[in-house]
């Protein structure tokens, strides 16, 4: 966007799956990167979507002690579920790019590599974004 807007919504969706015998899911929800300017953290956050999928499975157990859990890799438990996440995480992993920019500190420059990823057409939008413009952030390409 050229200029800020008033609000960013905030969602969390969820993602149900039944696959054969299985039963789970995972999420998409906003979240927003932090970077620092002026020696402090930015008033501001680059929003961006987060895809996740649980990687630990939950099992309940008893002893003598009491009831307790402990957490076993999902894919040995949801391996139909984790196997479309995984096809899901590629196929956007295909379509984009990690995103990568500097801010500027005292005499230099600073890249920042968040774990977010960014499409050709989003990454060239962003360039001349209002939050750009303002912190005087530079894309990089990668």
């Amino acid at each position: 966007m050229q200029n800020k807007p008033e609000y960013y919504p905030f969602f969390v969706y969820s993602i149900s799956l039944n696959t054969g015998n299985e039963s789970s899911g995972f999420f998409v929800r906003n979240e927003g990167v932090r970077f620092p300017f002026i020696q402090q953290w930015a008033e501001d956050e680059l929003p961006y979507i987060m895809l996740s999928f649980p990687r630990g499975f939950q099992i309940d157990l008893e002893d003598e002690k009491g009831k307790y859990y402990i957490y076993e890799d999902i894919r040995e438990h949801r391996p139909l579920t984790y196997a479309f996440f995984d096809e899901v995480a590629s196929n956007i992993k295909k379509m984009t790019k990690p995103l990568r920019f500097s801010v500027p500190l005292a005499d230099t420059w600073q890249e920042q590599k968040p774990p977010v990823r960014i499409s050709k057409s989003a990454m060239n939008a962003m360039i001349n974004s209002w939050i750009f413009n303002k912190y005087r952030l530079v894309m990089n390409s990668n």
